[in-house]
């Protein structure tokens, strides 16, 4: 199957192929493409990825130098980008299109011109931003929520990656909404699996802490750091974000600077365990990473933390107690804490490549 994710940038600004040798998780996160997200399903499915820019700008496209600067005023003046050509999208079975906020119209537009010609690909689209934040959004600016209604209505069929999520989805589009799992890489990152006993006596302190309820996990490191004041509560940091500690202030903490995935799988892998209470429904790649490197992750609504830790599921009404106490059950028990750390290991091969593949293969074959 010809296959392709499409976006409206990339890092690069041309389109990356995948080749046997060379699959998204060994390419450079920040000059060629992602290891985790959307890079995953293009390995996956042995595609390639594709920034609609690059078709409307370059590389990719025969797009002379006056063209390139034409197009650019075009667009600057009225908001909307030219005629360009979109042929070599019409050789893909299939294309993953992938709705952003900041550029929604221009792909509500590319669905319209691959829609004018009985010849073209099965559009799959799916959202980059998780439920939560589409939802705020949403309520912040009607166009927002437009646009999106909009993508969804032109692709034959979407995607979420949330299971709790579809039926939010279906409510506003006459397309067929459907879960399907997002690919990741668990046969690479489980080579970064530790035991138990190999673990540093670390709290790994998860999210950003403008996201919904994130800052329950706060409280909750809170009160282990009470309980076991020889663990260390690292938590780690990402660029150009701010954040809110105050619930940390009269507790000990260490900020983990930026680190690239490969790296950051090894600081998950030491900790002893992981608090992450964001709840925006993600898909849960902390939860993944977690199960990936055999430590448990508690809390939050994510696909990932279902799927892999049902134990350590939260909602939002749970009690910070009673996350204080499954935390301290996991440190002071081993036994259960390797039942847990098992159980994630096994329901993670269920996101590898080969069966995310054959999942989205069969989807792909069912709609044409």
């Amino acid at each position: 199957m010809n296959f392709a994710v499409l976006e409206y940038t990339s890092k690069t600004g041309k389109i990356w192929h995948h080749t046997p040798e060379h699959p998204n998780y060994l390419a450079d996160p920040v000059k060629e493409i992602d290891p985790t997200s959307f890079g995953c399903y293009v390995s996956a499915l042995a595609g390639e990825h594709i920034p609609l820019t690059s078709l409307i700008l370059g590389p990719d496209s025969k797009t002379s130098k006056p063209i390139q600067l034409y197009r650019k005023a075009v667009k600057r003046i009225t908001g909307d980008w030219p005629q360009y050509n979109i042929d070599y999208l019409r050789q893909f079975d299939a294309l993953l299109i992938v709705h952003q906020l900041s550029d929604a119209h221009e792909l509500v537009s590319l669905l319209k011109k691959l829609r004018e010609n009985t010849k073209r690909p099965l559009m799959l689209g799916v959202p980059t931003q998780p439920f939560g934040i589409l939802k705020d959004a949403f309520a912040k600016d009607s166009n927002a929520k437009t646009d999106f209604i909009n993508f969804m209505d032109g692709c034959d069929v979407f995607i979420s990656i949330v299971e709790d999520t579809v039926d939010w989805y279906q409510n506003m589009t006459k397309t067929k909404v459907i879960y399907v799992p997002q690919p990741y890489p668990s046969a690479f990152a489980s080579q970064n699996f530790l035991p138990r006993e190999q673990k540093e006596k670390t709290i790994l302190l998860a999210g950003v802490t403008q996201r919904d309820n994130i800052k329950k996990g706060h409280l909750v490191a809170t009160e282990l750091k009470k309980r076991f004041p020889d663990y260390e509560i690292l938590i780690p940091r990402v660029q150009d974000m701010d954040y809110d500690f105050s619930l940390l202030k009269n507790t000990a903490y260490k900020l983990q600077p930026f680190e690239k995935w490969h790296d950051h799988l090894k600081t998950i892998a030491k900790s002893m365990l992981v608090i992450n209470t964001d709840f925006t429904f993600t898909r849960g790649r902390v939860q993944t990473d977690c199960a990936a490197t055999g430590t448990p992750s508690l809390g939050c609504n994510s696909d990932g933390q279902k799927d892999l830790f049902p134990d350590l599921f939260i909602t939002s009404d749970t009690p910070v107690e009673t996350i204080v106490q499954q935390a301290i059950r996991l440190i002071e028990d081993p036994a259960y804490y390797t039942s847990i750390t098992t159980q994630a290991r096994e329901n993670l091969e269920k996101y590898d490549y080969k069966q995310s593949a054959e999942r989205l293969t069969a989807l792909i074959n069912s709609l044409k």
